[in-house]
């Protein structure tokens, strides 16, 4: 059978939840592919070293949101290229794929790999109306979440013939329970944290959606009303970083507020804390950080956003919350006395959500399946 052809597009590669996702996707279809190219829209990659070095990523940066040369320069790059598959990573560049094609007499298959929720603001939502609206049957939305798919059909009136649902799914041999206590003696200490405190850690980008304002409110809350002083630490950087420092700076708890940035590896940071946790108040849908804590035993506490309920069974794994201060304060409380097996948490994400599951599926939805068959 002949191999496919399948060009990536990214509004660009940046340390996120999706955009690793894409990297674990392309790098496992090396063997059903003929080629890939990643085309990211944006000058801000770091992520692309984390590609195989077979796969061609090429840059074409906007000076604005709607720059016209990267549209020139894809419609160019998809003419010569005449992949079997588009596969765009989330609706931005769905739309900047639909532009450049326009005139283009094509038959490939155009994916829309879908990672949002609830919008951040009215303008997000306006703009996904239009989006949804261009729609047409040669298009089908690849989302990561049950709960995502229907919130989308109904708040966007999309018809469910569109949809297809894809779990997200991690490396569990990689993301794994702690071998010693040497990793958590280390960060504990680097980190100026006491090896007797518990440690609740939220990773992600320092980003409005995220709420890390609202967990250091929670933090002051879980110490006056529950005496749980408990020490909160952020993995991650962004562009409210000064913000969110300046913050923890005037809170009560300034001094169980730690910043490790951003880390390659994040794996030390999971084996040396207690729970995790996600504050978030939209957009999220299927948290890979999640499921990546979870795989290396870890609680977690998520607000109730996209399918974080698909994760979470409560008092097995963690608890869901509100994306509310003292909610989510109440829900970290019960989760630091609960006494949860790191064993069966990382079970849990080995029978349901692991990367080889995951990319199954959609070797099968891409058509590549029959490859090895």
């Amino acid at each position: 059978m002949k191999l496919k052809k399948i060009i990536f597009i990214a509004p660009g590669l940046p340390v996120g939840g999706a955009e690793k996702f894409l990297v674990s996707l392309s790098n496992s279809l090396l063997n059903q592919t003929s080629r890939q190219i990643i085309v990211s829209l944006s000058d801000n990659n770091p992520l692309e070293k984390e590609f195989d070095p077979s796969i061609d990523i090429v840059k074409l940066p906007r000076q604005s949101k709607w720059s016209l040369k990267p549209l020139i320069e894809l419609r160019k790059c998809l003419k010569k290229e005449k992949p079997d598959i588009i596969f765009c990573l989330n609706f931005f560049s769905y739309i900047f794929v639909r532009i450049a094609r326009l005139g283009i007499a094509s038959k490939e298959k155009v994916f829309i790999s879908y990672h949002s929720t609830i919008h951040l603001n009215r303008k997000e939502h306006f703009l996904h109306k239009i989006f949804f609206a261009t729609l047409n049957k040669n298009f089908r939305i690849l989302t990561v979440s049950e709960n995502q798919a229907r919130y989308t059909s109904t708040a966007y009136n999309v018809p469910d013939y569109y949809f297809k649902t894809i779990l997200n799914g991690v490396d569990t041999g990689y993301w794994k329970l702690p071998a010693s206590d040497m990793e958590y003696a280390h960060i504990r200490k680097q980190m100026d944290i006491p090896a007797a405190s518990k440690v609740i850690i939220l990773t992600a980008g320092f980003r409005a959606e995220k709420n890390h304002i609202g967990a250091i409110n929670a933090l002051s809350i879980l110490h006056n009303d529950f005496n749980e002083k408990a020490y909160l630490l952020f993995v991650g950087d962004g562009h409210l970083s000064k913000e969110i420092r300046e913050h923890a700076k005037v809170s009560p708890v300034a001094e169980y507020v730690k910043f490790a940035g951003l880390q390659k590896d994040v794996r030390p940071y999971y084996w040396s804390a207690d729970l995790f946790t996600l504050c978030s108040t939209s957009v999220e849908t299927f948290s890979i950080a999640a499921l990546e804590a979870m795989s290396c035993g870890l609680p977690a506490v998520l607000t109730e956003i996209g399918g974080a309920s698909e994760m979470i069974e409560e008092g097995k794994n963690g608890f869901l919350c509100q994306p509310t201060d003292k909610d989510i304060a109440e829900k970290w409380h019960k989760a630091l006395i609960t006494p949860f097996s790191k064993s069966d948490i990382h079970k849990h994400i080995e029978k349901y959500f692991s990367l080889e599951k995951m990319i199954s599926a959609y070797k099968e939805v891409l058509g590549t399946d029959t490859l090895n068959k």
